[in-house]
């Protein structure tokens, strides 16, 4: 673990994250000033983590076009978007749920490389627990992609209930929608939104299903389906 200072920092951001992810939750129901400042020291481990690994993929920053555009491109700029939107942001738990599984996911992975070479018994329990966590990696990931879609609708509420800080916000989280969406490395957030489609066609179009209901949904899904962007592979076609 030592032998990478970057790796290290990073992995420890991410169980910080993790940490306070887990205690915001638990937090909310009965300490709302623990619960925000979990939330804040979530973000900024996210944050810090998503830069360290931003500079593993790329290296020294660099002021030209092309740098740019790969940070455009990756996905842990994304995240370093997504928990500077946040940071003062209101608690909120489907935010949370975001960096505190994806934080979860990776330091499992990070834990199950340290442990690889260990074959005590006691080990071997933490090892197993690991695995489990890592066999719903699939599955969780789809949370986390379903929970970056939701989101939206929920930031866009609170902006017109008065529980969202800035008019910025949602502004700034549809761009970060927009280069979920456009991910090279990460395909989930496309599939959940294909996911969801087919799932609300189905109810649309169901006999029982009123005219108006059917026809406001289907304009309403036509609006964001004209939104969304060209992944990168159909950017690099055109």
């Amino acid at each position: 673990m030592m032998r990478d200072g970057k790796a290290s920092i990073m992995f420890l951001a991410r169980i910080f994250a993790a940490i306070n992810g887990f205690t915001f939750a638990i937090a909310s129901f009965f300490n709302p000033g623990l619960a925000y400042a979990c939330f804040q020291r979530l973000m900024f481990a996210f944050g810090l983590a998503s830069v360290i690994r931003l500079s593993q993929r790329l290296g020294p920053v660099q002021f030209t076009k092309q740098y740019m555009i790969s940070v455009v491109l990756e996905d842990s700029a994304h995240y370093m978007l997504f928990a500077c939107n946040f940071y003062a942001h209101k608690p909120t738990t489907v935010i949370g749920v975001i960096p505190t599984l994806y934080c979860s996911l990776q330091s499992t992975a990070f834990l199950l490389a340290m442990l690889q070479d260990c074959h005590s018994p006691s080990w071997n329990v933490l090892k197993r627990q690991l695995n489990k966590v890592k066999d719903n990696q699939q599955q969780l990931l789809r949370v986390v992609a379903s929970a970056e879609i939701f989101v939206m609708p929920v930031v866009i509420i609170q902006l017109f209930t008065g529980q969202c800080g800035s008019i910025l916000t949602p502004l700034v989280y549809y761009q970060f929608l927009m280069l979920r969406y456009m991910s090279r490395r990460n395909p989930y957030v496309r599939n959940a939104f294909t996911e969801l489609k087919m799932a609300i066609n189905q109810l649309i179009y169901k006999p029982g299903c009123p005219a108006i209901i059917t026809k406001v949904v289907t304009k309403a899904m036509g609006m964001i389906e004209r939104l969304s962007p060209l992944t990168y592979e159909q950017a690099q076609a055109s």
